[in-house]
């Protein structure tokens, strides 16, 4: 039955459901993101799901969270997505918990995965749930919308933390206006959420079955702006010098900072040289012109001067 389940994405070259089937996911937030990213991960084929979510269901947000229905208004989002996902694919082990997932309490709540996805709505939030994850060495799969767009990526111990990507004036200003999607007032559309989460559930993908045919982005962002000619764009991040996944990863890494101070350092050398031929080839089509310049110079003052002999000797 499992075999027949997923014969269509089986059929891609290298593909091996196994490495799908036998790995375990957890996602925070049941909300728009959480419903259409789960939705996927059951189509992966995902082994085992753990949803985490403490809001209930109101009335605005059915027409983004997708497979939440009216008589579910009232109730936990993580525990009746959980029941919806198992309606759909029941091979699957998914449960929904019913847990704000907070700083003092995260290593006691989230234990035996292999990848988090972040779906949730706050940027402090998801620092902390980084943090936990350049700890655990456990790959997170950032995801965030507008009504007008997204960003998704894969953040790592080898990747720029939230925190460098975020600045932390915008971090004290959620601490001290602490919202959940209940109360949340910003604008949001359903094609936006799935966009998102689509792409959110392919870095999912890529995280339990790299393949020979995926592009290796650099460290950043895949980025979505609908009100763009082009609206899907790449964007680099950097790690920041100051971050406190620094002084984290000197902790429990310190071998990726080293090795990333050495590819600075070629990158760099690189550059000079780079800018060395830059600054020769300058020079060269200067001394160039220099020496055109004085040939015509010269080979004008040539035939001035056999003008005058001839006018001299006409005279």
């Amino acid at each position: 039955m499992t075999e027949i389940k997923y014969d269509r994405q089986s059929r891609i070259p290298e593909w091996d459901q196994k490495k799908i089937t036998n790995a375990k996911v957890a996602v925070i937030g049941a909300g728009a993101l959480g419903n259409h990213v789960c939705l996927g991960l059951i189509g992966l084929g995902v082994g085992s799901i753990k949803i985490f979510d403490y809001d209930e269901i109101e009335t605005h947000n059915l027409n983004r969270q997708s497979l939440f229905r009216e008589n579910d208004i009232g109730q936990n989002k993580a525990e009746i997505l959980a029941e919806l996902l198992m309606e759909r694919n029941s091979s699957i082990e998914i449960i929904g918990i019913d847990e704000k997932i907070e700083e003092d309490t995260i290593d006691d709540i989230i234990r035996d995965v292999d990848v988090i996805v972040d779906c949730v709505d706050l940027i402090y939030v998801r620092y902390f749930l980084n943090r936990f994850c350049i700890e655990r060495n456990i790959p997170l799969i950032h995801g965030g919308i507008s009504w007008t767009g997204g960003q998704t990526g894969i953040l790592t111990r080898k990747t720029p933390c939230i925190r460098c990507i975020y600045p932390d004036a915008l971090q004290k200003e959620e601490l001290d206006n602490e919202t959940s999607c209940i109360r949340n007032p910003e604008a949001s559309v359903v094609y936006i959420s799935q966009i998102i989460a689509g792409l959110m559930v392919y870095n999912v993908r890529q995280v339990l079955l790299p393949l020979p045919m995926d592009f290796k982005h650099p460290s950043g962002l895949l980025k979505m702006d609908v009100r763009l000619e082009n609206p899907f764009y790449f964007e680099k991040t950097m790690r920041k010098k100051k971050c406190a996944c620094v002084k984290l990863l000197k902790k429990v890494a310190p071998d990726i900072l080293k090795e990333e101070k050495e590819n600075l350092k070629k990158i760099e050398k690189e550059n000079l040289k780079e800018l060395q031929k830059t600054v020769e080839m300058s020079n060269d089509k200067k001394s160039k012109k220099k020496s055109t310049s004085i040939k015509k110079k010269s080979s004008k003052s040539a035939k001035i001067a056999k003008i005058s002999k001839k006018i001299s000797k006409s005279k």
